[in-house]
């Protein structure tokens, strides 16, 4: 494994600075030849057969906290060598995750672990903890861009995630020209597929593309089109059957249906409940004591009795009154004024109330 010196710095490592240092190593790592090829290609299975491998190769009683942390107690005989290998794959799959870039973020056991399995010098994390860090370490932790994994790492194994992802990284490439942190940070991958980059940028961001965009926008108009064309068929329909009988006239006892194109005076706007039921009472020996409160008449001297109240059809700006008892009383509680009242228009014919 590669061994870099530079000149030394002492400071004191917040959690979020250690987690950073952790990963950024583990990047510059997994881009050196001499790295562990199950790191650089982190799959559950992988990680395991690493931690197996690190674990005989070094063991170390300064680690055993972190390995307890995340594979339990040890063996009888203080090994954890049973443990790691009895331990379900399908455990390792949030580490494995994290440094494939599928999500931003991990357990502290799961960077611990992994500041293991890649010998990082200042493992484990002790709050206020005070470390030396070279200038290389030093750059990570001012450079300000995120170091998400999702944004750093490009895994081979998983093409679909790899889309996700962005620009691989170039690390390798850059270690050789010597380069410093900062020129690697802001040098663009040579030899990208522009489309597959503007593909990547759209899958990011969520922007349909342009093809798509097209085919949305003619649905869209589409849509329009036939709105616009179902409102005009509704209305020539409407004007054609509306067109006839759709006025009505007042006859002098009750409203006559006509077109209304009809050269009549004094129509209007048919009404059909006004039309069936609407009448001048004709013939007042109907009007009965049950006529109270439903009976309207017009008039104070010689009033005009009808069926139902509303304006009066001629005096159009003129309402009906409801009869009273006072005045059924006055017009026809006697004989002799309900005799007298029978013979007011007795040439017409009169629509019956009940």
């Amino acid at each position: 494994m590669r061994t870099f010196r530079w000149k030394t710095n002492h400071m004191r490592l917040s959690h979020p600075e250690y987690t950073k240092l952790v990963f950024r190593t583990y990047q510059l790592l997994r881009s050196t030849p001499e790295f562990s090829p199950n790191l650089k290609q982190p799959t559950p299975a992988n990680i395991r057969s690493e931690c197996l491998t690190v674990y005989q190769e070094r063991p170390n009683k300064n680690d055993e906290p972190v390995l307890r942390s995340f594979f339990g107690p040890a063996a009888e005989n203080n090994s954890f060598l049973g443990p790691i290998q009895n331990f379900p794959t399908e455990r390792f799959k949030a580490l494995s995750n994290y440094l494939k870039g599928v999500v931003s973020t991990t357990d502290d056991k799961n960077v611990e672990l992994l500041a293991w399995l890649i010998d990082f010098q200042h493992r484990p994390f002790r709050f206020g903890m005070d470390v030396i860090l070279n200038e290389k370490e030093k750059a990570i932790l001012n450079n300000n861009e995120s170091t998400s994994p999702a944004q750093e790492i490009e895994d081979k194994e998983d093409d679909k995630h790899e889309e996700m992802l962005g620009h691989p990284p170039v690390i390798e490439m850059l270690i050789n020209t010597g380069l410093t942190l900062d020129d690697q940070l802001s040098v663009v991958p040579i030899n990208q597929d522009n489309d597959k980059t503007n593909t990547v940028k759209q899958k990011k961001s969520g922007l349909p593309k342009p093809d798509e965009k097209a085919v949305r926008k003619k649905k869209k108009w589409l849509i329009i089109m036939i709105a616009l064309f179902l409102t005009i068929v509704s209305l020539v329909v409407y004007s054609l059957y509306d067109k006839g009988d759709n006025c009505m006239y007042w006859t002098g006892d009750h409203y006559e249906r006509i077109d209304c194109d009809a050269d009549v005076n004094d129509k209007v706007l048919f009404n059909e409940e006004r039309w069936k039921n609407f009448r001048k009472i004709t013939d007042l020996s109907t009007i009965s004591e049950k006529s109270i409160g439903i009976v309207h008449y017009f008039g104070n001297k010689n009033r005009e009795f009808f069926t139902q109240g509303g304006k009066h059809p001629v005096e159009t700006t003129r309402y009906l009154k409801v009869m009273t008892r006072y005045i059924w009383e006055k017009e026809f509680g006697s004989k002799d004024s309900a005799t007298k009242n029978t013979s007011v228009d007795e040439n017409k014919k009169g629509a019956n109330l009940y």
